[in-house]
Parts: structure tokens; C-alpha cells; sequence
């Protein structure tokens, strides 16, 4: 479900399980029955049944039908397919006529195709010094936000830092004023969203009116992303009830303008997804052994979890000494790990615990949980006159062997190594690990060094095509 797709996704913006099927979202034009946008018999239906199931879950009549008496759908909304929206053409008909599977026809971010655009260097280190100037902010001028903010590190065990990183990552600090309204946002979904993303946004619409019947927040008050993810951190609705905590001691849990009760709420959601808190971190940078005979890229995931200290000792696995790894904990060898290596074994690797797992079940992407903790790590050693950042860079294009990532490409090459043997996965167009790892075993497989990273000269060998094909233009 997306979260949200902000102007800057590159720094900001909650987004999770972003690729979704175009052959899902191209069934929809307007849902059956509907005529239009506005007082429709097909918008009237929806509404007459969804208010037994409002009411039944808590939401008051009154507030129902009067939140309802002036609500219609955001046909322009991005997900959603009604009449009076843009234009619902196919603009997918031509890569179909392709033959690609439809496991790959997909709206996706750029989250899953080039790694290293994830990460501006200027915009992590200007969400490390922002966050860092807020901590020490508050330690003069507002130590009762600072207090609670440390309580919320010792009654979770995650370290503040990380809390911190990951608000700067959503809302830059609360500064991204988000445009939607939640409960405009969800109902718009849940009425001519993806088939498949209905009855998430029927759920998630209900848990936001009952927030609104409660007085928990006003209608006017309730921002969010087109997705209805609210609050400082992105939260959704279903997390706000159920996950909700007062992190001031005000007796309400106010996730909009309240530090404390956010960051309070994050928490509790990252522990009730697993956080450990003897574990302390989510991973940190290493270095990958230059011996063949040690650990390579083809190792990458939690198929191959295992115990830190094996991987040192044993793979020959060792710290990275770039400026980031000054602010990061230390991991306990006797706890288990394993390899993330966005751009394979081109760009930065890290030995991840299983509280990283945990940060892409918040948004499921590797390089979000990447750039969250990562940026953690900066805010606690970043400083005005020294930048603090990851040993290895983020592969550069190169006009000599430059791989063009978008679905197409990554689709073909993945139906080719699935063909080979080297993967057994569904292709689906995007950089994820097991295509990483499939490529690395293929060029083992054709005695090369692996650092499962795509080319055009890889592209060539396993598709048989002369070029790459480059990505429409906008």
C-alpha cells in the first residue's frame, strides 16, 4: 500500500509495498455502476454501504452523514479511477504487446530501479544536521520534548537517533506540509481505487472516521498523503488506534503537532513489528573480503543469515571505517546477521541485524531501511565542518557499461535468468535482491569476478537483445 509520494521522494515520503501491479490498475476505470464523481447512484451505493459498517465499528451517525452530506471522491487522486478523473487510456498497451508477463506490469519509485538516486548526499546531510540541531535545541529551550524524547529510547530500546531519522525521512521534521485530507484520500480508494487495494482502504477509511467521531482529530486537521498516512511519522489510521501512545503525558495522542506522542506512536509500531531492543541497531557498513574464497555478493539476504561473528571470522567480513560508522553501536557478534547490498557489491555493504527487517516492514524497500538508519548513524556524528558519510559510494551511471534501469529492462533480464536456472523467482522489473543475487551467480557461472550488478554487456549475453531499451520519455 503506498504511503505517500512526496514532491522530494528522493528525501522525503513514506511509501510501503510500492510496486502494484499495472494489470490490477488498468482493470479499473470507474468502479460498476458508477456514472460519475458526484451524486451518482454508483458513489450513493457506496456510501449507503459503507455507513452500517461506520456505525458498527463506533462512528457516530451525526458525524457520518455530516462528514458525508459535502464529501465526494478525489478522482484526480493518484490510485484512484472515477469519471471526471484523467484520462483512464492504457499506457501500458504497447509494453504489453511485448509479451512481458503480468507480474511485471507495475507502477513503481524509484526505490527499486537505480539504488543510488535514493541517496543525495546533500539531502542525508541535511536531514542529519537538522535533527541534530533540533536535539540540542531542545536541551535549552524545550528540555520536556528532549526528556520525553530520551524516555521514549529507554521504554522502547530504540535508540532516539533512529527515531529521529526516520521523522526527518517522512515529513522533514514536520516542514512538508502534506495536501490531502485522510478521510478524502481513503474513501476515494476504497470507492474506484485498485480492486485489490479496496478492502486495505475501506479498513483504513473506517479507523479515520472513527478518529474523527471520537474527537480525536478534526476533519480540517487530518492531512495526509494520498495514501491517508497521517502525523509527524506517516502513520495510517489502523496503526494510530491501535498503536497510538501519549508520549507528553497530556492525556491525548496527538501525532500532528506533538514530538513526543509521534515519535512515542513510531516506537510502539516498530516494536509490535519486532523491533529487539538487545540487538540496539539495525546494521551498519562493512566491507566485503577481496579473497574469493571469502564472503561475496551471491551470499546477499536472509537466506544466508548467520551469526555475526561467523561472518567476520570465518568470511572474512570487516568494519568499514567511513565517517557514519563513528555514530553507529556496536553489534554483538553472538547475534545473527546478514548481507544488504543495494547495488550489489558496487556500492556501499552492510552487515544488517534483524531490527532492519523490521524498519522495511514500516516501508518495505531496502534502501528506505538504508537511508533511515544510515542517517541515524549521521545524526550522532555529523558535524557543520565534516561531512559524515558512508565509506563506499553509490555506483555512478558510466556511458561504457551503464545499465538502463526500468521495468522493461529488469523484467527481460529477469525472465533470462530464470530460463538459465539462476533465479526461481517471478520476474517483476525491479532491483531486488534475488535478481542481485541471480546475476552474481551467473557470472560466476561464466568465470567472473560477481558483483551482481546489471550491464549492457550482461543484458546483451542473457536476452540476446543488441542495446538495452531506454525508458519512454515524460
Amino acid at each position: 500500500m503506498q504511503r505517500s509520494q512526496l514532491r522530494n521522494p528522493a528525501v522525503y515520503g513514506r511509501i510501503r509495498a510500492m510496486a502494484i501491479p499495472v494489470a490490477v490498475w488498468l482493470t479499473l476505470c470507474a468502479p460498476a455502476g458508477a456514472q460519475g464523481a458526484g451524486g451518482d447512484a454508483g458513489w450513493r451505493d457506496f456510501v449507503q454501504g459503507l455507513r452500517p459498517e461506520a456505525l458498527s465499528a463506533g462512528v457516530k451517525p451525526s458525524i457520518f452523514d455530516r462528514i458525508f452530506e459535502r464529501l465526494r471522491p478525489d478522482c484526480k487522486q493518484a490510485g484512484v479511477y472515477c469519471k471526471g478523473g484523467p484520462a483512464t487510456t492504457d499506457p501500458y498497451k504497447a509494453f504489453r504487446q511485448k509479451g512481458l508477463p503480468e507480474s511485471c506490469f507495475k507502477v513503481t519509485q524509484k526505490e527499486f530501479l537505480r539504488p543510488g538516486e535514493y541517496f543525495p548526499e546533500s539531502s542525508m546531510r541535511r536531514v542529519a544536521l537538522q535533527g541534530q540541531a533540533l536535539l540540542e535545541k531542545w536541551k535549552y529551550e524545550k528540555p520536556e520534548i528532549l526528556r520525553a524524547v530520551l524516555k521514549i529510547e529507554a521504554d522502547y530500546q530504540i535508540d532516539h537517533k533512529l527515531l529521529m531519522a526516520l521523522w526527518g525521512r517522512e515529513t522533514n521534521y514536520g516542514q512538508y506540509a502534506v495536501r490531502h485530507n485522510a478521510i478524502t484520500a481513503l474513501v476515494s480508494m476504497a470507492y474506484a481505487g485498485a480492486p485489490a487495494r479496496r478492502g486495505w482502504a475501506r479498513k483504513q477509511a473506517i479507523a479515520a472516521l472513527q478518529m474523527v467521531s471520537d474527537g480525536r482529530v478534526t476533519m480540517e486537521k487530518f492531512k495526509s498523503s494520498y495514501a491517508g498516512a497521517t502525523g509527524l511519522t506517516q502513520i495510517l489510521p489502523t496503526e494510530y488506534l491501535e498503536r497510538g501512545v501519549d508520549g507528553d503525558g497530556d492525556g491525548r495522542i496527538d501525532v500532528w503537532d506533538s514530538v513526543p506522542d509521534a515519535l512515542a506512536t513510531t516506537a510502539n509500531i516498530l516494536r509490535n513489528e519486532g523491533w529487539q531492543g538487545d540487538q540496539k541497531t539495525w546494521g551498519r557498513e562493512v566491507r566485503l573480503p577481496k579473497s574469493a574464497s571469502g564472503a561475496d555478493c551471491t551470499l546477499e539476504g536472509r537466506p544466508h543469515r548467520r551469526t555475526i561473528g561467523e561472518w567476520i571470522n570465518t568470511l572474512g567480513v570487516t568494519r568499514a571505517t567511513g565517517a557514519a560508522s563513528d555514530g553507529a553501536h556496536a553489534i554483538d557478534p553472538q547475534k545473527p546477521g546478514y548481507l544488504v547490498l543495494p547495488a550489489g557489491a558496487r556500492g556501499p555493504a552492510f552487515l544488517a541485524t534483524d531490527n532492519f527487517e523490521v524498519l522495511r516492514r514500516y516501508n518495505t524497500s531496502d534502501v528506505y531501511a538504508v537511508f533511515i538508519g544510515a542517517t541515524a548513524n549521521r545524526i550522532g556524528c555529523e558535524r557543520e565542518t565534516r561531512a559524515c558519510g558512508l565509506e563506499r559510494t553509490w555506483p555512478a551511471k558510466s556511458a561504457s557499461d551503464d545499465f538502463e534501469f526500468s521495468i522493461e529492462n529488469l523484467c527481460r533480464l529477469q525472465i533470462a535468468l530464470k530460463d538459465r536456472g539462476f533465479s526461481q523467482t517471478t520476474p517483476d522489473g525491479l532491483f531486488g535482491r534475488a535478481t542481485r543475487v541471480a546475476i552474481g551467480l551467473y557470472q560466476k557461472s561464466v568465470k567472473k569476478q560477481p558483483d551482481c550488478y546489471p550491464t549492457q554487456a550482461i543484458f546483451r549475453e542473457l536476452t540476446g537483445a543488441s542495446s538495452v531499451v531506454e525508458p519512454p520519455r515524460r
